[in-house]
């Protein structure tokens, strides 16, 4: 058996998928959810050979980052296996052991359905099912991804303090990007 790396370096490399989970929801959110798409969508078709997969692109990594964090492997880098080595190592105990219990139930109705999707429709296509009939099976919402997400995060955060590792943050600025991009495409 490979030796794995360290809690501290799991924890580090995990914080860092939680935060390019959000940024690459984030990215999906502004060019496919209404209250955006709406505004760039004369632009985004100026584009569509580009524009045709770049969304799906994004909502694919989202789902690929995020369920790997909470996937239940112990040979993978994810909130179960580290919670179990920190509780094994004693590094969780009383009540930083049942705030980290209860961000993982706040966390498994939508953890579950994004594994769905990575599952069935992104990481391993099943032949059983369409793929419009995987997202109806999902049923997960927008703003269940981003409480994902958020909950994630404050997991991360808070075994990060718990070893003394760097706390993460999420960032608007890809984003931002994307909006100028889009408004210096718009005027083109």
């Amino acid at each position: 058996m490979q030796k794995q790396l360290s809690i501290d370096q799991r924890l580090d490399r995990l914080g860092q998928h939680v935060v390019r989970a959000r940024l690459f929801l984030d990215l999906w959110s502004y060019f496919e959810l209404d209250d955006t798409r709406q505004h760039i969508i004369e632009t985004m078709r100026d584009y569509n050979e580009f524009f045709r997969f770049t969304p799906h692109a994004y909502l694919l990594t989202y789902c690929i980052y995020i369920a790997g964090a909470f996937e239940a492997r112990r040979d993978t880098i994810n909130f179960g296996a580290l919670i179990r080595d920190m509780t094994g190592a004693g590094h969780l105990k009383g009540s930083q052991e049942a705030e980290v219990a209860a961000l993982m139930m706040t966390a498994k109705s939508a953890a579950r359905k994004v594994a769905i999707l990575r599952n069935n429709a992104f990481a391993h296509r099943t032949s059983a099912i369409s793929y419009n009939d995987v997202f109806d099976l999902a049923k997960v919402a927008p703003a269940e991804l981003r409480a994902l997400t958020d909950a994630a995060l404050k997991l991360f955060n808070l075994l990060a303090a718990i070893r003394g590792v760097a706390k993460q943050y999420f960032t608007d600025l890809p984003t931002k990007d994307a909006k100028g991009m889009m408004a210096a495409l718009a005027k083109t």
